[in-house]
């Protein structure tokens, strides 16, 4: 389960979601590579308005394609 306290590197290596951060305006990458730090961090800086609703979204994609 991805929580706010995930690496987004991790996420990336793992699952194949490139294209959820993306439809939802939030780019995973910085310009070294993947963003270095905890989604909630990125969540944070990218200012979106509901980190919960996106970490719950992308819980539910990632279940559905197990």
């Amino acid at each position: 389960m991805i929580t706010k306290d995930t690496p987004v590197e991790e996420i990336l290596q793992k699952y194949d979601v490139l294209t959820y951060f993306l439809e939802n305006g939030v780019s995973p990458f910085s310009c070294a590579g993947a963003f270095p730090q905890s989604l909630g961090k990125l969540l944070e800086i990218k200012k979106v308005k509901d980190p919960d609703a996106f970490i719950d979204g992308l819980n539910k994609l990632i279940q559905e394609s197990t």
